[in-house]
């Protein structure tokens, strides 16, 4: 077990296919994109777990997943610091880390829908077409915007994902899964920002993209154990962008882990816990338009691609439930919230993430 385990590890290090298990877990700052990625994760990993054989004479899977993630409060590295430290009004000094603009309050909502389609001995090919709506409640120092909101919605980055599950012993398997995100997403939602007055429209900060605008690829590696009351076990993943986005940019490259055990005495009641690791890197480039001609050019902490990523240590509660023993029909619910962060630059933090989610198999 030992050596095997050596094994994947390196495996996983040389391939750079970390990944987070079974919940989606968010950074905080996180652009909708990543959302999406770790929502996908909890889609594709919903059965690793699975205890019953006949599941694999399945030929498709269906599936629906809800996330719902809230930003608040700010933090630079592990210091938490007020809206009164980081909102710049007349009069006082400005610096890197107070801005005219603050948003206070950041909601993301991720409805993904999949399809897989199984072939072969235990692999299948998926396709995940996400949704993505979100808003930014915001308070200024810019006369005619002293508290505004703003939205947008749309259609999120196309995953496309190939799984392969391995039975390493009777009650143990690994399942490996290798992908790409279409770009279909926005980067070009724009709204009425006080950067050019009131009553027109400029392109939205990166958190409020519904794309990432480059070919991402994903990867990760699970392994999960069964006995006879209990499941656990840990999962690793990456997600790499490629190129750079006609607006300039690509988001953060990220590396994650995590650790994973749940009940499954009772296929109607499996309650679990996770914890889990992710660190999430700096956005390269930067959208030109989302700058002010001044000394201090970020009119807000979003603006700037310094001011995202970072790492972060959770804990997330689960529970599962199936219609019957054969587990064709399944429902899962999650709630988590990070037990540490430490961010870069200055950025609105976490305060909790929820998600649902249902699958059919025939």
């Amino acid at each position: 077990m030992g050596i095997k385990t050596n094994k994947i590890a390196l495996a996983c290090a040389l391939l750079e296919t970390c990944f987070l298990a079974w919940g989606p877990v968010a950074n905080a700052q996180t652009t909708p994109s990543e959302l999406v990625d770790l929502s996908l994760e909890d889609l594709l990993n919903i059965d690793v777990t699975s205890k019953d054989k006949d599941a694999k004479k399945n030929k498709w899977d269906i599936g629906y997943s809800y996330v719902q993630g809230s930003f608040g409060g700010y933090q630079i590295g592990t210091e938490n610091v007020s809206f009164d430290d980081v909102l710049f009004s007349p009069g006082e000094i400005r610096t890197n880390n107070n801005f005219p603009v603050v948003p206070t309050y950041i909601s993301q909502h991720i409805q993904t829908v999949y399809v897989s389609y199984s072939f072969g001995k235990d692999m299948a090919v998926n396709l995940f077409v996400p949704h993505i709506s979100q808003s930014t409640e915001h308070i200024s120092s810019v006369p005619g915007f002293s508290d505004f909101t703003l939205k947008s919605s749309g259609f999120g980055d196309i995953g496309v994902n190939l799984a392969k599950l391995v039975s390493v012993s009777e009650r143990s398997s690994i399942k490996g899964n290798v992908g790409v995100r279409i770009p279909t997403g926005s980067i070009n939602e724009t709204g009425d920002t006080p950067r050019n007055g009131s009553g027109t429209d400029e392109r939205l900060p990166f958190t409020m993209q519904t794309g990432s605008g480059t070919l991402d690829l994903t990867g990760s590696v699970t392994y999960a154990k069964n006995t006879n009351a209990f499941t656990y076990g840990t999962t690793l993943r990456t997600t790499v962008r490629t190129g750079m986005n006609e607006n300039g940019y690509r988001l953060g490259n990220s590396v994650g882990a995590s650790i994973f055990g749940h009940f499954n005495k009772h296929y109607a009641f499996q309650p679990g816990v996770q914890v889990y690791y992710r660190h999430i890197g700096r956005i390269e480039g930067e959208d030109a338009s989302l700058k002010v001609p001044m000394a201090f050019p970020y009119p807000a902490s979003i603006t700037n691609p310094l001011n995202y990523g970072g790492d972060k240590l959770g804990l997330t509660g689960m529970i599962k439930s199936c219609t019957d023993a054969s587990c064709k029909i399944s429902f899962n619910a999650e709630y988590g919230g990070a037990l540490y962060q430490n961010l870069n630059g200055i950025q609105p933090k976490k305060r909790n993430i929820f998600s649902i989610g249902a699958a059919l198999k025939f």
